[in-house]
């Protein structure tokens, strides 16, 4: 699915931010090129609409330059959870790309929602696309009769083997490239950390969550350039 944007209602947690951001007004099906080559018109947001469980959601992004974006961030909500998973998408021009992982999505069937925000240099939003009253949906299910589904000029992207099936780290099974705690529930994880779907604990979420989809997406959104400046303000000291 390609999107193209515009600007939404008044949203107060947009307006909350100080940002001038931009959502979902019109979607088209994909163009079957690959990625262009050329600045694009407009700003186009790309998410495959369906997946089967266990498999990458691949995400793209064009832009055109006069926005003066610098990163793409995107903020994902799975089924089931309250919380924002913030990842950021890898450039190459003024197209950004990449995936919600595998293990991200897991073995849960249901609707993951996107909200999209590109910063400039400073880390400061310029436009954003998705909000949740009108949120970038991809719907997983269990199997699809063409299997694993791709933007066009991507490779299909592969299914994680099922936790259930082939438990990690036992013989003859993929090993976690980092070890975290199992547990049982989320009181055996440490505070801040919550019992992930795989039977381990997740890292610990920074996003201080609060009632109501907008105030947690907004959440997610300060958590993020917070976390970007730091490392930004860190990097110039040290090249000072």
């Amino acid at each position: 699915m390609a999107c193209s944007m515009m600007k939404p209602p008044a949203a107060s947690m947009l307006l909350a931010l100080g940002t001038s951001c931009l959502a979902l007004a019109s979607c088209r099906p994909a163009e079957t090129s690959v990625i262009a080559t050329a600045e694009p018109s407009q700003p186009v947001v790309e998410f495959v609409t369906t997946q089967e469980i266990l498999t990458p959601l691949p995400l793209r992004v064009w832009l055109p330059a006069r926005y003066g974006a610098e990163r793409i961030l995107v903020f994902y909500q799975t089924w089931g959870t309250r919380h924002w998973d913030a990842l950021e998408l890898a450039r190459a021009g003024q197209t950004w790309a990449g995936e919600v992982s595998c293990r991200a999505v897991s073995t849960v069937t249901g609707d993951t929602r996107y909200y999209f925000l590109a910063v400039d240099r400073e880390n400061r939003p310029v436009i954003g696309s998705g909000w949740p009253e009108w949120p970038h949906v991809a719907t997983v299910v269990n199997k699809l009769a063409d299997g694993p589904q791709a933007l066009p000029g991507m490779a299909r992207p592969n299914r994680c083997h099922d936790p259930a099936d082939c438990p990690p780290d036992f013989l003859g099974c993929p090993a976690y490239a980092v070890r975290r705690p199992d547990c049982h529930e989320d009181a055996d994880c440490h505070t801040g950390s919550r019992c992930d779907w795989d039977g381990y604990c997740s890292e610990a979420n920074e996003v201080v969550l609060a009632d109501g989809d907008d105030a947690e997406l907004a959440a997610a959104v300060r958590s993020a350039l917070h976390k970007r400046r730091r490392v930004a303000s860190a990097s110039y000291s040290s090249a000072r």
